[in-house]
């Protein structure tokens, strides 16, 4: 970590100076008065108006917006000294920014002076971004040990889009689809764009995945790569700095670059680093920059996360709105740090995980919820399921058009299974491509199909081929994707066998299954676990049922008792007798 230590220290002296010359000037001011000042921009000292003013890591405080010269009243009367911080939220389109900065004050304080570093508007166009260990490790541990076991921190080195891109990824990797064998030279299928993003920027769209060589670049979504971006405010369908995002690396004469950073607290005031405040880090929008786009060659639909999360319960303001980051960054148990250096002390509504986690077991069982209940017919078995995307703020499955679920249904008596008379099947995509029925094979069996289907020809060429990935995609084939809030319901009918009898009972089951990937690109390239060591496949729910089969069920067949030779001359003789006594009441008549 570079950094200035004249410039450190010529900041802390003169911060020292003004607090104590702020002290000595309050002899006898009035207890409960308010506390005002000024903010201005350091070095040239001209005032700075718009500047969100308040007690640091303290949500409770009042909040104050400095006028044009740069002057605040802070109504609030603390018992001892507090810790103000200044800052403007953050406009890439603005003439002027400025970073983070603050003071200490105490309770009727009348000049305070906050001083505000201006980000410098030249480009540093030499950077090369450190690594997560050399350049944010040191101060958020934290947060670095979290993020090196995510998908974030192992995107450049993702063995499942290695395969995909260049066959390098598992020792399986070249078996079936590789993008190089199958695309003109020199095309990269963006896949460096997101999962390699600081060393892409300096020729977006450019880089292969498999010629990834910087420390930055292999860290994937490194912890720069999310706190370098200064806006979000481009295309939302184009993939992320091709369009939608931007990067801003200003040049470290003052302060190094990489210390330069974006993030959504307003109150980070600390010499080690030069924050800025950028509200929009707490948007999904934010997320979207990597997590929702369409084909960049065509346009055709891609991944769009975002505006699934736009249709939800979810992105309505108000008591139940929650963000990507809600979900994905949960807020942490307890109060405490978020920086191992500057161990200042912070709610727990600021402090926020960073391990990213998605579809776990966990997560997947917590918000899609299934529903099963089996009812008889005459000589039927019939099956009513729900599937319900009851918590999830996206489709599901949402993501990468790999990810596939599919309801499985079936209905058996004394283990034989019933044969299915009404209702739909596990579409032709749950299964390999491996001739015969191979243990993992759903397709054909009642049930349903989850997934979004794109189709189009490998490289613009030849036969339309599905699914494919977006960057072949031409258009949608399919998307049976459950919307968020939605309910997607199955009716099924099974016919029972003549042989079954009132008190026989039928065992039906409805299982929910997820899957990282198609089952025929997971098995021609051999891929047993997720690149994070994760399960490919995972039970989201299960539900059993056994009904027992009444007279009406069982086709209106009553059960006769079995009997012996006694029995039967005794019915032989009843038999015998009501035949007599009715010929002799006819003879009568």
């Amino acid at each position: 970590m570079r950094s200035n230590p004249s410039l450190h220290l010529f900041r802390a002296v003169t911060r020292t100076l003004i607090g104590t010359l702020a002290l000595v000037s309050l002899a006898g001011s009035p207890a409960g008065a308010a506390i005002s000042g000024h903010v201005r921009e350091d070095l040239s000292g001209n005032p700075v108006g718009g500047a969100r003013v308040h007690v640091r890591a303290d949500p409770a405080s009042p909040v104050a917006i400095t006028a044009a010269d740069g002057s605040f009243t802070l109504a609030i009367s603390p018992a001892g000294t507090v810790n103000l911080t200044a800052a403007v939220p953050y406009d890439h389109n603005a003439a002027a920014n400025w970073q983070i900065g603050g003071n200490t004050a105490v309770n009727g304080q009348t000049n305070v002076e906050i001083l505000i570093p201006r980000i410098s508007s030249g480009s540093a166009v030499n950077y090369t971004p450190p690594n997560a260990l050399q350049g944010c490790s040191a101060c958020h541990f934290t947060q670095f040990l979290e993020w090196s076991t995510s998908s974030h921190g192992l995107a450049a080195r993702d063995e499942w889009v290695a395969d995909v891109h260049s066959g390098t990824g598992t020792p399986g990797g070249g078996a079936g689809y590789v993008y190089l064998n199958t695309h003109d030279p020199g095309e990269t299928g963006f896949c460096a764009t997101c999962h390699a993003a600081l060393e892409d920027v300096r020729t977006p769209g450019q880089l292969q995945l498999n010629e990834v060589s910087t420390e930055a670049g292999i860290d994937g979504v490194t912890c720069l790569t999310c706190h370098q971006i200064d806006s979000i405010d481009g295309d939302v369908n184009a993939l992320h700095h091709l369009g939608q995002s931007t990067y801003r690396f200003p040049v470290g004469d003052q302060f190094p670059t990489e210390l330069q950073v974006w993030g959504p607290l307003d109150d980070v005031d600390f010499d080690q680093m030069r924050p800025s405040h950028a509200a929009f880090q707490r948007d999904s929008r934010f997320c979207a920059s990597c997590h929702q786009y369409n084909n960049p060659s065509n346009g055709a639909a891609g991944q769009h996360t975002y505006t699934e999360w736009l249709a939800s319960r979810f992105a309505v303001p108000g008591p139940g709105y929650r963000t990507c980051q809600s979900c994905h960054m949960e807020e942490r148990a307890e109060a405490g740090p978020i920086c191992d250096a500057f161990p200042v002390e912070r709610p727990a509504s600021q402090r926020h995980e960073h391990k990213f986690d998605g579809a776990t077991p966990e997560r997947l069982s917590a918000a899609i919820l299934l529903r099963a209940a089996a009812t008889e017919q005459p000589g039927m078995v019939a099956l009513h399921a729900e599937v319900e995307n009851a918590g999830a703020g996206h489709s599901f499955p949402t993501g990468v058009s790999i990810r596939n679920a599919m309801l499985v249904v079936s209905a058996s008596l004394h283990g034989v299974p019933l044969v299915r008379r009404s209702g739909p099947t596990v579409p032709w995509w749950a299964d390999d491509e491996v001739p015969g029925q191979q243990p993992g094979d759903f397709s054909g069996l009642p049930g349903k199909g989850f997934a979004k289907i794109m189709e189009g020809r490998i490289n613009g060429q030849g036969p339309v081929v599905r699914p494919v990935l977006f960057i072949d995609a031409e258009g949608v084939n399919e998307d049976s994707t459950i919307s968020s809030g939605a309910v997607d319901s199955s009716d099924f009918l099974f016919e029972l066998p003549d042989s079954a009898l009132p008190g026989d009972v039928v065992d039906v089951e409805a299982r929910l299954i997820y899957r990282r990937a198609f089952r025929s690109l997971a098995v021609v390239k051999g891929w047993t676990q997720t690149p994070q060591g994760g399960p490919i496949e995972i039970e989201v729910a299960r539900q059993s049922q056994q009904l027992t089969l009444t007279p009406q069920g069982a086709g209106g067949i009553v059960a006769v008792p079995a009997v012996g030779r006694l029995g039967l001359a005794l019915l032989a003789g009843l038999l015998a007798a009501s035949a007599l006594f009715a010929l002799r009441a006819s003879r009568r008549g």
